[in-house]
């Protein structure tokens, strides 16, 4: 019974012309000189559908009855065909990584995923097309994101320094212990003057650090508008640091 209705749609197909040529005819208006000399003479006749022949009617009821079938049988196979090429499991793979792993470069996803730079590129462009992702432009790193709306754009710049050791450990001290100097900064991971002042003025343009000048040195603040922010963000890169 599953695949009854493939010899019907074959009988459609197959007896549908030959019932029309085998009783096919031609009506239409007399236009000879005599038309109108005899009574109901050149009158055209309208005939209801039951003084049609019988194989007229049973051609137009099996059309009626075979286009409906016929587009329900086929149209989902149709559209699984086209579901099947628009997924694909590389792809599939990205995007999973991708969400599990917010702000993933390519780099990430070519060395975890074990996969060819152009095929992750390739991915990357159809997902973006499809509006499954979106990017965030640091200079020349691409940091990507799942598009759920899930992030905020203040939230995908704190995962972009926290990426970098040096940026998130400044960070981190600046949120435990506010009004920390450059100078402090710079004696406690023995960094030099210049790395500091470099991280501190981004992280500064971003909108997440302010600072306050005493003397030759500058007090570093978190900006209280995404301390919470920065707090979860921590939380989630390192479980760890949760009770911050």
């Amino acid at each position: 019974m599953r695949y009854l209705w493939i010899p019907f749609l074959l009988f459609i197909l197959i007896c549908n012309p030959a019932l029309a040529s085998a009783n096919e005819y031609e009506v239409a208006p007399y236009t000879g000189p005599e038309r109108g000399m005899y009574e109901g003479g050149g009158h055209d006749i309208t005939f209801s559908f039951f003084e049609l022949p019988l194989s007229l009617q049973i051609i137009y009821i099996s059309g009626l009855l075979g286009a409906p079938l016929a587009l329900y049988k086929f149209i989902p196979l149709l559209l699984g065909r086209i579901r099947q090429k628009c997924e694909n499991p590389h792809r599939n793979r990205i995007l999973h990584y991708i969400t599990e792993n917010p702000g993933s470069t390519i780099s990430d996803i070519e060395k975890t995923l074990e996969m060819e730079r152009s095929t992750v590129r390739y991915h990357l462009k159809v997902l973006q097309f499809k509006n499954k992702i979106t990017r965030l432009e640091k200079g020349k790193l691409v940091l990507l994101f799942k598009n759920s709306y899930k992030y905020t754009d203040t939230e995908k710049k704190i995962i972009f320094f926290l990426r970098n050791d040096t940026g998130k450990s400044i960070l981190i001290s600046i949120l435990h212990e506010p009004g920390i100097t450059n100078q402090n900064l710079t004696q406690t991971f023995g960094l030099a003057k210049s790395t500091v002042h470099w991280h501190i003025d981004e992280l500064h343009n971003e909108g997440l650090v302010h600072f306050k000048s005493d003397g030759k040195y500058k007090r570093c603040f978190i900006n209280p508008a995404i301390e919470a922010d920065l707090k979860n963000a921590i939380s989630e890169s390192e479980p760890a640091i949760s009770a911050i």
